[in-house]
C-alpha cells in the first residue's frame, strides 16, 4: 500500500474531522495531533443485499463508521476492536440506504477495513481504500449478454471533486459527454452505469483522472445474479497475484493505462517451478489482454506481471454461480491483515501465501477472534501455499521474509476474493 503524502494527509484528516463523529465518542487528543487513520468503503443496502464491515487492528482501540450521501452524514456508530483486535459492523444497523459510501475512522494506522456484501444468491468482498490516487483504473467490466457493470465514485471530503473518465472497450475508446468533467459532490458518491451508457461491450476499462479534489472508486459487476466488487488502483510496472486452486476458469487481465505501447511479461509460479516468460507481448495504448490460466492446470498458482510502462492487473475467477474479482499487489510485505477473510456460514474460505523470494520463509497465520491460536507454516522459495480458513472476522499473516497474500471464499456457489492489506512497517 502506498502511504499518504503530506498533502493527502491534510485532506483526509480534514474529511475525518468534518464528518460528525459517532455519538458518545470523545477523542483522546485533537485530530490535528493524531496520524490519519481512515478508510472509505462501498456500501450496498437494499435490493436484497446488505453490507458488513470487518475492522482489524493491531491494537484494542476505538473508532467510528459514518455513512455519507447527499452531502451529509446519514448515520454513524462507534466501535471497539476488543482484545482480539477485530470487530464487525452491520451497516443496516447504522443506515439502510441504497448504494452509498462509508468513512471508517480507525484507532491506528495499522488497521485494515473491508466491505462484505451479502445477498440471497450473491457474495462479494473487497478491502476498503485509504489512499485516493490522482489516476486510478478499474478494468475487466462487461456489459454484453445482459451483464451489468457500474463504477461507483466516492467523495468523502468536504469539497466537490471533478474527474475525467477515459473509457476503453473492445469497440475502441468510448466517447460520451458524461465522461468529461464529471462532478462528484462533497460527501457523496456517483454511480456511472456503463450498462446503460455503452451496452453490448465484452471488455471495458475505466481510467479515472482527478482534475480537482480526489475520489475513491470501485467497480461492480453483475453476471447471472452473481456480483463482484473490486477497487480502482494506481498503475505500476510490477504486479503479483496469488491465485487459489479452482476447477473453474481463471484469468488475469492486463490493462495498459498509458498513451503508448507497453511490452509485458507474465511469469508463472506453479506447483513445481517458476516459469519465466510464460506469456509475453505488446499492449497498445489503453489496450487490454486476457491471459487464461486454465492451461496451467487447476492447482494453486502465482502470477507476476512485469511491463515497460504503467499497467494494472485484475484476477477474474468463475465460481459455480458467479464470479470473484480482485486486483494485483505491487509490493511484497512481511505483515498482512485480511479483513473479512473467514469461512462464511454455509461456505468455505482459503488463504493463498506466495513467496517470490530465493529462500524459504516461515509464515504464521492467526485468526482474529476470541481464543485464537497461531499456526506456523513453511513456504519454499518461488512457491505457494494454500490454507483452509475457519470462521473469523479476518486474519493476521506474518512471515520471516516478504510474501504476498490473498483470500477467497465461497458461499452457496457464489464467490468473493480480495488481496491482503499490508501493515505499516511490514
Amino acid at each position: 500500500m502506498r502511504y499518504l503524502s503530506l498533502g493527502l494527509i491534510v485532506v483526509l484528516a480534514a474529511a475525518a474531522a468534518l464528518i460528525p463523529a459517532p455519538p458518545g465518542r470523545t477523542p483522546s487528543e485533537p485530530p490535528s495531533l493524531r496520524p490519519p487513520a481512515v478508510a472509505v468503503c462501498p456500501v450496498e443496502e437494499g435490493s436484497g443485499r446488505t453490507t458488513v464491515v470487518p475492522v482489524l487492528s493491531t491494537v484494542d482501540g476505538e473508532g467510528g463508521l459514518t455513512v455519507f450521501a447527499g452531502g451529509d452524514a446519514i448515520g454513524s456508530a462507534g466501535y471497539r476492536t476488543g482484545p482480539s483486535g477485530a470487530t464487525t459492523i452491520d451497516v443496516v444497523d447504522v443506515a439502510a440506504v441504497g448504494t452509498v459510501g462509508a468513512l471508517v475512522e480507525t484507532p491506528i494506522v495499522s488497521t485494515a477495513v473491508g466491505a462484505v456484501v451479502l445477498g440471497s444468491l450473491s457474495f462479494s468482498a473487497e478491502a476498503c481504500s485509504s489512499t485516493p490516487e490522482r489516476v486510478a483504473l478499474v478494468a475487466g467490466g462487461s456489459t454484453s449478454g445482459g451483464h451489468e457493470f457500474v463504477v461507483q465514485l466516492m467523495n468523502p471530503f468536504a469539497r466537490e471533486a471533478v474527474v475525467d473518465l477515459v473509457v476503453q472497450s473492445d469497440a475502441g475508446q468510448e466517447s460520451n459527454e458524461r465522461f468529461t468533467s464529471m462532478i462528484i459532490p462533497a460527501r457523496d458518491s456517483v454511480i456511472v452505469d456503463f450498462t446503460a451508457l455503452i451496452p453490448g461491450r465484452e471488455a471495458i476499462s475505466v481510467r479515472i483522472e482527478a482534475v480537482e479534489g480526489r475520489v475513491l472508486a470501485v467497480g461492480r459487476q453483475v453476471i447471472d445474479g452473481g456480483v463482484a466488487i473490486w477497487r480502482a488502483v494506481a498503475p505500476a510496472q510490477d504486479w503479483f497475484l496469488p491465485v487459489p486452486a479452482s476447477e473453474q476458469d481463471r484469468k488475469v487481465i492486463i490493462t495498459n493505462s498509458s498513451d503508448a505501447d507497453v511490452e509485458y511479461q507474465v511469469d508463472l509460479y506453479g506447483p513445481e517451478e517458476l516459469e519465466e516468460g510464460y506469456v509475453t507481448g505488446v499492449l497498445p495504448a489503453h489496450g487490454q489482454v486476457e491471459i487464461p490460466l486454465t492451461p496451467a492446470g487447476e492447482g494453486t498458482l502465482g502470477v507476476r506481471v512485469l511491463s515497460t510502462g504503467p499497467v494494472i492487473t485484475t484476477l477474474w475467477m468463475e465460481t459455480e454461480s458467479g464470479i470473484a474479482v480482485t486486483t494485483g499487489i505491487v509490493d511484497p510485505a512481511t505483515r498482512w491483515l485480511l479483513p473479512g477473510a473467514g469461512a462464511p456460514e454455509e461456505g468455505r474460505a482459503v488463504l493463498v501465501v506466495m513467496n517470490p523470494g530465493l529462500e524459504g520463509v516461515t509464515v504464521t497465520v492467526r485468526p482474529l477472534r476470541p481464543k485464537s491460536t497461531v499456526t506456523i507454516y513453511e513456504v519454499g522459495a518461488d512457491s505457494l501455499l494454500e490454507i483452509e480458513l475457519g470462521a473469523a472476522a479476518g486474519y493476521l499473516v506474518e512471515s520471516a521474509g516478504p510474501t504476498l497474500v490473498m483470500w477467497m471464499a465461497t458461499r452457496l456457489g457464489a464467490g468473493a476474493a480480495a488481496v491482503g492489506v499490508p501493515i505499516q512497517g511490514g
